[in-house]
């Protein structure tokens, strides 16, 4: 293995003690109103960590903490965390990645969309999931379903919320997986590849009531409708 893949290596050591963080960031869909949202209800000044304890569900959360040393733990979520286009030096110098990039190499940002097979297997890259540029991982397919399974998920949601992200991806649009959702006052879907009008393995929705979410346990059912052997899947909650 070269240098550049050591390097990278490393890099993805490092990214996969938050994955949830940066699948926080509302999928790379960043819009103006996006980012003013993040800023008024998580804040600007705040670092992974903070940002860590927001995105991962507990279970997870907890199994970092317990199996990742400390040290290295809290010198990498100390860090500050930036939304989207708040990394000058990258928007300045690398027009094409405004909101940042997870790998790089002695030329610079990589491309994830761009590389090869062999590439993205030598790098460990089979399971992330990108932004819409392709260089900024927003997470990773860490859960998998195999046909007529179910899959349950718990997110507590605070108070002051106005709206929020369920998003499920798979990829494959030859499978079929289908999300319902139990909230403190009814159940939505259930919703499946087609419900967000584009067929893609992915189901993308936004729910927002003006008058605010309403807080505490909101349950999601992700379901193996038709599956072909075992799909790897990932869930966001943001």
């Amino acid at each position: 293995m070269n240098n550049s893949c050591l390097f990278i290596g490393v890099l993805i050591t490092i990214l996969s003690l938050h994955a949830g963080v940066l699948a926080f960031e509302i999928s790379g869909e960043y819009t103006v109103e996006g980012q003013k949202w993040l800023n008024e209800h998580w804040g600007e000044n705040i670092t992974l960590g903070d940002v860590a304890r927001i995105a991962y569900f507990e279970e997870d959360y907890q199994n970092i903490i317990e199996n990742v040393d400390l040290k290295l733990l809290n010198e990498v979520w100390g860090q500050p965390y930036y939304w989207g286009s708040r990394h000058p030096r990258v928007c300045e110098e690398y027009p094409e990645c405004p909101f940042g990039a997870s790998i790089w190499d002695e030329t610079g940002p990589l491309n994830i969309h761009e590389l090869n097979l062999s590439q993205i297997t030598e790098m460990g890259l089979e399971d992330v999931v990108t932004d819409y540029s392709g260089y900024r991982i927003i997470g990773y397919m860490d859960k998998s379903i195999s046909d007529g399974e179910k899959k349950y998920f718990h997110r507590d949601m605070p108070e002051d919320l106005d709206r929020f992200t369920y998003d499920l991806v798979w990829g494959d649009a030859e499978d079929s997986l289908k999300l319902t959702i139990f909230a403190p006052d009814g159940v939505m879907g259930p919703y499946y590849d087609d419900s967000d009008g584009v067929v893609n393995g992915r189901i993308f929705l936004q729910i927002s009531r003006p008058d605010g979410i309403d807080p505490g346990d909101w349950y999601a059912v992700v379901e193996g409708e038709r599956v072909f052997g075992t799909r790897k899947f990932m869930l966001l909650v943001l």
